[in-house]
């Protein structure tokens, strides 16, 4: 049964997911094949797994926070929102935008199977919740518009959970896809390093952009000849943008080196 948010604001997300058994692995689908694009569904049935959540006791561990660190009692709602964030996405674990999988499942995006944690104000009124974990950083949930954190409380990486499984749904696509060449600047420093000469934006018109999957802080183009990626790193405050690109033709070489400047040949990339 869908389970819908309390509160308006939470109301961005997905049904929930169902689950169904291949054997002793647990996968996932979605009941409202609208939901997602048929990419990220097989993406969730390749490269996703659920624990079970624990909903028992959902306000054991929370707690809110003002700005100054006083513990308060929280946005209204902001409990209902967290246990139905949990229904809806709690316990999975997916695999990252990239690099390619693989089969190897690391490093992958974790949401927690529980309520664990409350709100905590930020100084620009919006409140943040922890709802998982990458790599060991904190994921945060934005209480006014849904994003999705890693590292810092608002270092934005997607618009919505549903926003994040796209994005890596179509990352591995192309960073696992071996039909795929990465394009390497003719002065650049080889396979892995990106586009220098210019930003995402460079290819806003020349490739189509895939909405689903992009967001102000991880942008994708593509089309049957090239695909774009660029995102902006957690590592620093500036957050700068990484680019990369891939060609599968000639013709997605041409078009690349139209905007990006001349590429090294497909058998000198590093």
């Amino acid at each position: 049964m869908d389970t819908p948010y309390v509160d308006e604001r939470c109301q961005r997300q997905i049904r929930a997911p169902v689950l169904f058994y291949d054997r002793s692995v647990i996968r996932h689908v979605l009941d409202d094949s609208g939901a997602l694009s048929h990419r990220a569904r097989a993406f969730l049935d390749e490269h996703c797994r659920r624990l079970p959540i624990s909903l028992v006791d959902p306000g054991r561990w929370y707690v809110c926070t003002g700005v100054d660190g006083d513990v308060v009692p929280g946005p209204a709602g902001g409990l209902e929102c967290l246990t139905s964030f949990v229904n809806q996405f709690g316990g999975m674990m997916f695999c990252p935008e990239r690099p390619g999988c693989y089969g190897a499942h690391q490093d992958r995006y974790e949401f927690d199977n529980f309520v664990s944690s409350g709100w905590d104000e930020l100084e620009d009124g919006d409140h943040v919740a922890i709802v998982g974990s990458k790599e060991g950083y904190p994921l945060t949930l934005s209480w006014s518009t849904g994003r999705i954190g890693v590292v810092e409380p608002d270092f934005w990486i997607a618009d919505s959970a549903v926003n994040l499984i796209e994005s890596c749904a179509l990352g591995q696509s192309v960073y696992a896809d071996e039909d795929w060449t990465e394009a390497v600047e003719l002065g650049g420093k080889g396979t892995g390093w990106g586009l220098t000469a210019v930003g995402s934006d460079a290819f806003r018109g020349a490739v189509g952009e895939v909405v689903e999957a992009s967001s102000e802080w991880s942008r994708w183009y593509l089309d049957e000849h090239v695909a774009v990626h660029g995102w902006r790193v957690t590592y620093e405050q500036e957050r700068s943008e990484v680019v990369t690109a891939w060609y599968h033709d000639a013709e997605g070489r041409q078009r690349i080196e139209a905007v990006a400047g001349p590429l090294r040949p497909a058998n000198r990339t590093r």
